[in-house]
């Protein structure tokens, strides 16, 4: 079987659209479907993203694994018994997130670099979106203070790079790094925090090219630690 053929095997049995894959694999749709019908050559990087992006092994993509068995070998139930490369894996988005004035990217090291889940626990918490799409970052500041508190992890779809309606984002803006709920009202985006101490502000049509949104917020999770010794 070649490798085009293997990768839609496998993204058929996982039930991913070639939009997911491509979206998950920083590539597109018109390479991935050239590549699945054997129409494009491949290189080693974008093998090991998609290989990335389906959670498996690239080894996997060289294997013979007959049709017949494909639903079953890469099925979510299958995958949750079959060690740790079936893990959903959520790694740091390489920004540090502030919920108070901003904060220069690249200026914090994170504690937490990855964290891997079952897969039915992955689809509980982010629904259908593949391995890749979400990452997580800290917050700081206390601007969000009531929804998230300084420390908390977030965790985000960084497919959603353009505002898609009201929510909390997280965004860079001329050269700092916010998570903030934005909101649009006519022609600007209002920046609002949920701590009401903190101003709210706006984005301008004219400084829409300073706006550069890395992700939206799906969930949060406390990093409150309580010693008991």
């Amino acid at each position: 079987m070649k490798v085009g053929e293997k990768i839609r095997q496998i993204r058929k049995a996982k039930k991913m659209t070639i939009l997911e894959l491509a979206t998950a694999a920083g590539s597109d749709v018109g390479n991935i479907s050239r590549l699945e019908r054997g129409k494009q050559g491949y290189s080693d990087l974008i093998l090991r993203k998609i290989a990335d992006a389906l959670a498996i092994p690239i080894s996997e993509l060289f294997s013979t694994e007959a049709d017949s068995d494909a639903a079953d070998l890469y099925s979510i139930k299958s995958l949750s018994g079959s060690g740790r490369n079936s893990l959903y894996r959520v790694d740091v988005l390489e920004v540090y997130a502030s919920a108070g004035n901003g904060a220069y990217t690249g200026d914090v090291v994170e504690i937490i670099h990855s964290i891997e889940y079952v897969p039915e626990h992955a689809k509980m918490l982010f629904g259908n979106r593949p391995q890749g799409s979400v990452m997580l970052i800290n917050v700081r500041g206390d601007s969000m203070m009531g929804t998230l508190e300084p420390g908390d992890l977030i965790f985000v779809d960084v497919r959603t790079n353009v505002f898609d309606g009201d929510g909390i984002y997280v965004f860079d803006f001329n050269g700092d790094t916010f998570v903030k709920r934005l909101q649009k009202v006519k022609y600007e985006l209002k920046v609002l925090s949920d701590n009401k101490a903190y101003e709210a502000w706006s984005i301008s049509p004219e400084e829409m090219a300073m706006l550069h949104i890395q992700g939206k917020v799906l969930v949060s999770q406390s990093q409150q630690i309580r010693r008991h010794g």
